[in-house]
């Protein structure tokens, strides 16, 4: 899944913009969150030191509420969130200053659940290898992973299905648990010195164009 990083949602021609996309689902770097504008609702994850949290404000009937909330709060994502921050979702949440801007408005706060969901600091941009490296450090081999540039995937260990996605993933989540390093015209890829997997470097263009680098994200690149 492609999703875009944003720097900020701080203006109203910001907002406009991010909600003309075909998708309006996004990473915002400051503060950090993850902003999805549904049909009706506006959704917000966000990031901090401990378990992601999630706001989702609105209405069942129309969309009008969601963009009140965001006009009250001068078309700024960090005093909307700042604002969240201090509601009390064990009262009536409903009579908060905050939300006083319809009637149909409402507010929920919960824990999610995706396995996959990271913080937009996570990502990175994994360009193409242009030479194979001196050395297979972590983020080498993301990027030989990220722009497949490489053949023969092999299993070093029976009963251990990886897929170069599956690997990918953990890479980015547990870089330090991974190394790679050659092994006659295969590179041999570890994780805490036992070695899972093996491939062949091939650095000729793979079918998609990968030459600006890809923003793939099941966990965040950018």
């Amino acid at each position: 899944m492609i999703i875009r990083v944003l720097p900020h949602l701080e203006s109203r021609a910001e907002w406009i913009a991010f909600c003309r996309r075909e998708a309006p689902y996004c990473l915002v770097d400051t503060p950090a969150c993850l902003v999805d504008f549904q049909t009706h609702f506006l959704q917000l994850t966000l990031f901090g030191e401990g378990a992601p949290v999630r706001y989702t404000l609105g209405s069942r009937r129309a969309i009008d509420p969601a963009w009140q909330l965001i006009k009250r709060c001068n078309w700024s994502l960090s005093t909307l969130v700042a604002g969240l921050d201090t509601l009390d979702f064990g009262g009536n949440v409903r009579d908060n200053d905050l939300l006083g801007v319809h009637t149909d408005m409402s507010a929920r706060r919960s824990t999610p659940r995706d396995p996959h969901l990271h913080a937009p600091g996570c990502s990175e941009v994994l360009t193409p290898l242009r030479r194979l490296p001196a050395y297979w450090d972590s983020r080498n081999l993301k990027r030989l992973l990220a722009n497949q540039q490489y053949r023969d995937w092999r299993s070093e260990q029976e009963g251990i299905n990886l897929t170069p996605a599956a690997l990918l993933l953990d890479l980015l989540a547990h870089a330090e648990d991974w190394s790679a390093s050659p092994s006659g015209p295969r590179l041999l890829i570890s994780c805490r010195r036992q070695p899972l997997i093996s491939l062949i470097p091939d650095l000729s263009p793979p079918s998609r164009s990968v030459d600006q680098g890809q923003p793939l994200l099941a966990a965040p690149l950018r």
